[in-house]
């Protein structure tokens, strides 16, 4: 279990503010909120790339920094935080050669990716001269290729066609049934809906909301509306700009 216990990190005029939340083993949180929430800054802290204020984050009950915690953690970043000119077999034996995996398990797990998620034969191809969806694969290969328990998704399936969008929804679900625990973040709530057992809302630096989920009983999008949403508050200057248009 990971523990996010009472963060706190002034940036300016925002930060977070006392976050709490736990990822659960084999659990698929979605972490809900707007552009500027907190959501990226929370993910830097759990990474050890934000220095903070206050409160401490626990990985299976130690210290984030210690016993090499953080290898057990892996992180699905958006497309452009990759190196985008090395060729797909170049960046997968370097993410092997950074976390230490012998060349056998390298071999073997590179193997095992190039069949789960079709690579083969774009692995002699440079990372940006992939389509968007090709692009996410050879990121999932190097997130999947050393086997870490817990992954993080930023916008996973951002830019990418149906197709790709679909087989992504599937992976995630096998990732799950094979007990890998999973925090998504995403604004496209429909996914969400179909994966999270777990919610958690941020909104201008703190948890507003985190509890367990039930898609069967309840819609994210009615959570995020008893907790997020600010109803418009000119919704009359629409209104005088249409009526203003009917008198002419």
């Amino acid at each position: 279990m990971i523990e996010i216990k009472n963060i706190s990190r002034k940036l300016g005029n925002f930060g977070l503010e006392n976050v709490s939340f736990n990822i659960e083993k084999g659990s698929v949180v979605a972490f809900v909120g707007d552009n500027g929430a907190g959501k990226t800054t929370t993910i830097k802290a759990l990474f050890g790339e934000l220095k903070l204020d206050s409160g401490e984050i626990l990985i299976d009950g130690e210290d984030l920094f210690k016993n090499n915690n953080l290898s057990k953690v892996a992180f699905f970043p958006d497309s452009n935080n990759v190196p985008l000119d090395i060729k797909v077999h170049e960046y997968l034996h370097y993410i092997c050669a950074a976390n230490n995996m012998n060349k056998e398990r390298t071999e073997l797990s590179i193997d095992n990716v190039y069949r789960l998620l079709e690579l083969r034969p774009y692995k002699d191809k440079r990372i940006k001269e992939l389509s968007s969806g090709w692009k996410k694969k050879a990121i999932m290969a190097s997130v999947l290729v050393r086997s870490p328990e817990y992954i993080i998704f930023d916008e996973p399936t951002a830019n990418v066609d149906v197709e790709s969008k679909l087989y992504f929804m599937d992976i995630f679900k096998l990732l799950s049934k094979v007990g890998i625990t999973i925090l998504i973040t995403s604004h496209i709530i429909e996914e969400l809906q179909e994966l999270a057992n777990y919610l958690v809302l941020i909104k201008k630096g703190q948890i507003v909301y985190s509890n367990n989920f039930d898609k069967s009983k309840e819609h994210i999008m009615d959570v995020y509306k008893r907790h997020m949403n600010e109803p418009i508050k000119d919704l009359h200057i629409l209104r005088d700009l249409y009526s203003k248009k009917d008198k002419k």
